[in-house]
């Protein structure tokens, strides 16, 4: 078992329920340990974010892999189960991951310095809305701390990806192409990644 932060943080019998509870449907080229790589890049640049909200991650999400105090984690995922915890890494934190699409269930944060958390970028639209719409442009502009990663022969992430930049605006701070040598990933074309973190 993996030791990890926050709601795996518990003894193992625990732990095991904890994550086939909260980590929900894990897409398969994205379940070996080396894909867990781009969580733990991601928790390190959301380390002074007060506020964290992470659209899709694949079943897995970053809650797991935080170190720091954040007061509020939201995830929505249509891949997850539903969860609610007042605690965090044993300090208060209202945690929800929301099994939804964003256009279910758009967030709304608190003010504070928020980070936005992007990682396997391939939004699909939802009825008549957009995938790449005004409540995630709005998160967009908003969040002090923005991470996100897609994999380079994804079509889809490469149409959304520049929409995303044009609204987010100046360079990024970490701009970084990964290989990912998972057999998996490489199998399905997506070990070759685009890990972008954009701080202010």
């Amino acid at each position: 078992m993996t030791e990890r932060a926050g709601p795996y943080a518990q003894s193992e019998a625990d732990a095991n329920r904890e994550d086939a509870a909260l980590e929900g449907t894990r897409l398969p080229h994205l379940a070996g340990p080396a894909a867990e790589l781009r969580q733990v890049l991601a928790a390190h640049a959301l380390r002074d974010c007060a506020h964290i909200v992470e659209i899709g991650g694949a079943g897995l999400p970053i809650t797991g892999f935080l170190t720091h105090r954040p007061l509020s984690v939201t995830v929505i995922d249509p891949k997850i189960p539903d969860h609610e915890a007042q605690t965090l890494n044993g300090a208060p934190c209202r945690v929800r991951h929301v099994r939804a699409k964003l256009q279910q269930a758009p967030p709304s944060p608190p003010e504070g310095r928020l980070g936005l958390v992007l990682l396997g970028l391939s939004l699909k639209p939802f009825g008549r809305g957009e995938a790449v719409d005004e409540t995630l442009l709005g998160l967009i502009r908003r969040a002090e701390v923005m991470v996100i990663d897609h994999a380079l022969a994804l079509d889809r992430a490469l149409g959304q990806i520049g929409p995303i930049l044009a609204a987010r605006g100046g360079a990024p701070l970490i701009d970084l192409e990964l290989r990912i040598n998972d057999a998996a990933l490489a199998a399905a074309g997506y070990d070759r990644r685009r890990f972008l973190v954009f701080s202010r």
